[in-house]
């Protein structure tokens, strides 16, 4: 008789149980499996699975048989990718021109970036490694010139010509690269200096004297 009363107690907690184990199994199945991300509902994406973005790489700094500019000037931070006008190759980054303008002596032409404030003259043609044939740079002053130019971080050979408020040359002077011992000055009231490749002017026969014939913007600042 207490055998038949375990077994009824027993059958009637059965349902229970079951339901019991059910709710167990369910919860342990809607779990995600180990070492799996766990479903999103929002659709966002987890932060857990977004790679971190990867830090660009650093140049090391190469500069070559050169001095450091920093060692003078330090290197300018404004840059330029001129035009060329009858010329190969291209200028390397300087300085922003204030205009480009096209310049005649004689029978003879070249484009003529132009400076025509202190910072930029400052820089004229310094760290570059090439100017083009029939390419130059006007330093254009306020009032007459009476300072002296020399080759500081300048690496091209380089002549200048020194040019009167009449745009008339007054003399012109050979420039060697790095020579930071000669100093070249105008002989008279200067208001403009040409720098162009050392040799330019000798070769077409152009000299003290001639006329050089351009025309600067009309809305340019001059300092």
């Amino acid at each position: 008789m207490g055998r038949r009363r375990r077994v009824q107690t027993y059958m009637r907690a059965a349902p229970a149980i079951w339901f019991v184990l059910a709710l167990l199994i369910a919860a342990a199945c809607s779990q995600a499996p180990v070492g799996e991300p766990a479903p999103n509902p929002t659709g966002a994406p987890s932060l857990a699975n977004v790679a971190p973005s990867p830090a660009p790489p650093v140049s090391a700094t190469d500069s070559g048989t050169y001095p450091a500019p920093e060692a003078a000037y330090p290197a300018p931070t404004i840059v330029v990718v001129a035009p060329i006008v009858g010329g190969t190759g291209a200028p390397e980054a300087t300085v922003v021109p204030d205009a480009l303008i096209e310049i005649i002596i004689g029978e003879h032409r070249l484009e003529a970036e132009v400076v025509a404030t202190p910072e930029k003259r400052s820089v004229g043609l310094m760290f570059r490694d090439i100017l083009p044939e029939h390419r130059g740079m006007l330093f254009v002053f306020a009032g007459p010139y009476t300072g002296a130019f020399w080759m500081r971080n300048t690496r091209i050979p380089l002549s200048i010509a020194f040019i009167s408020q009449e745009q008339r040359i007054l003399n012109i002077e050979d420039m060697q690269p790095f020579d930071e011992t000669t100093q070249h000055t105008p002989r008279g009231a200067a208001f403009y200096a040409l720098e162009v490749n050392q040799g330019w002017f000798a070769a077409r026969g152009i000299r003290p004297g001639d006329e050089v014939t351009f025309e600067l913007p009309p809305d340019l600042t001059i300092r």
